[in-house]
């Protein structure tokens, strides 16, 4: 019976025939063709293949709104959340970055380090929708992800608990969310 009751009475939404509703206007692009607001991405790669670089590049080019790998950026507000990198490297290698693009000081990103502070994702999601809420970001990049990472990489049960945890706070906040994660070393 209690089943029963808490089946007809779920808070999910009604399905939907594709042909009788009309289409819901799409989110705006973060990174034209590659990411919409308000959605997921995920940079992965071997250890050491530049996927930090890359993602200081992403964030300075939302912050700008310049081209990032060629892709046009909306410009607005960054998060980046730092989990690996000392706070002096990690502040060094915004400068860098920066530097070598040529890009102006403008905008700047907000960069939050946490590294030996780092705590898995299902408890960092709700503390980072908190200090979070009233900035705007249009993207929180999460660099990298093997750091706040619940249970079994291998289990598709546990990785799929950690992975709607990205989605809470892209839903809660409406920022995309992009992080990072690197396979196993090797060929």
């Amino acid at each position: 019976w209690r089943e029963w009751i808490e089946s007809v009475s779920d808070d999910l939404p009604d399905p939907e025939d594709e042909l009788s509703t009309s289409l819901p206007k799409l989110a705006p692009a973060l990174i034209e063709g590659v990411l919409r607001q308000g959605h997921k991405m995920l940079l992965a790669g071997p250890s050491k293949a530049g996927k930090s670089f890359a993602l200081i590049e992403l964030a300075v080019c939302i912050a700008e709104g310049l081209p990032w790998l060629g892709f046009h950026c909306a410009r607005g507000r960054v998060l980046y959340v730092n989990l690996e990198l000392d706070r002096a490297s990690c502040l060094h290698r915004f400068r860098d970055v920066r530097a070598a693009m040529g890009a102006p000081s403008v905008h700047s990103v907000d960069i939050w380090n946490l590294r030996g502070h780092a705590i898995p994702m299902d408890k960092l999601a709700p503390k980072l929708i908190r200090r979070a809420a009233k900035k705007n970001y249009l993207a929180i990049i999460i660099d990298p992800i093997y750091k706040v990472i619940t249970g079994d990489e291998n289990s598709a049960d546990q990785m799929a608990k950690f992975c709607n945890q990205f989605d809470k706070v892209c839903t809660e906040l409406g920022c995309a969310v992009i992080y990072c994660h690197h396979h196993s070393k090797g060929s």
